[in-house]
Formats: structure tokens, sequence, C-alpha cells
């Protein structure tokens, strides 16, 4: 078996917002930050400890989709929508159906919104981007068959 067998791929995902699974095209900015504070040691100078920081921002998860007529789930998804059932990211294996991975968080506001600009000369998908704000995700990585 090649090590390449075992990878995953980012093609396949599912999207579960306050416990409804929603259809995304593309998810970005999965990722979880931490800020440290350098503290000198007192009396020895070559000695510096880092210590972390109460969380001063919050996350940001940003979700794109084609907005289609006669949707009424994705439109919820406004600024100041707040997500107190939580998001769940599944990375799913291109067989099964056991996720490879899960990103999770328990909370979740909707800060942004945006669409594509409208142009007349272009007949291409009107893409919705909805940015989330969150105070930090959890990450499962599936190791069977690893």
């Amino acid at each position: 078996m090649d090590i390449h067998d075992n990878l995953a791929t980012h093609a396949k995902f599912k999207v579960i917002l306050n416990g409804m699974p929603l259809g995304f095209s593309k998810v970005s900015n999965i990722s979880a930050t931490m800020e440290f504070e350098a503290v000198a040691e007192g009396g020895l100078n070559d000695r510096i400890h880092y210590l972390p920081k109460p969380r001063q921002t919050m996350d940001k998860l940003v979700l794109e989709y084609g907005i289609a007529s006669g949707e009424l789930l994705r439109t919820t998804l406004t600024a100041g929508s707040e997500l107190s059932m939580g998001i769940v990211i599944m990375v799913m294996p291109e067989k099964g159906l056991v996720p490879t991975a899960t990103y999770e968080a328990d909370w979740g506001i909707v800060t942004k919104w945006e669409i594509d600009g409208l142009d007349a000369l272009d007949s291409g998908l009107l893409i919705k981007k909805v940015e989330i704000s969150h105070t930090g995700l959890n990450e499962t990585i599936n190791k069977i068959g690893l």
C-alpha cells in the first residue's frame, strides 16, 4: 500500500451549523490561534517564559455557496446570527462514512456576509461569502487505517 493512499483529499466535506447540515462549495480559514506573552524570569535575564494570553480576538471561518432561488435555510446566515448550537466541519473520505478529520466550535456568530459584484455581462454563478467568528476550533483526526 502506498503512503499516499491514506492522505485526505479536500474535495468532500460536510458542514453542520446549529445542528443543520448545509451545503457549501468552499470553506476557508479553518484555523485556530493562540497568543502568548513573553515574561522575563526575575533575577535571570536569560530566562524567558511564554504564557498564554487571554483571547483578544476571535478566529474567522469563511463559507461560500451559490445563491439559489427559493432557499430558506441559508438565508438565515445574516450578520449577527448566533450559532449557539455550534459549528461542525467534517472532511469526508472518497469511500466510507467515517470522517477523516472533524473541526468543531461550540459557538459562533455571523460577523459579515457579501456577494460577488453584479455584472450584466457575466453569466457566472452568484456567490455569497459568509464570515463566522468563533472562539476556537477543536480538531479530531480519525486514525483508523493509518
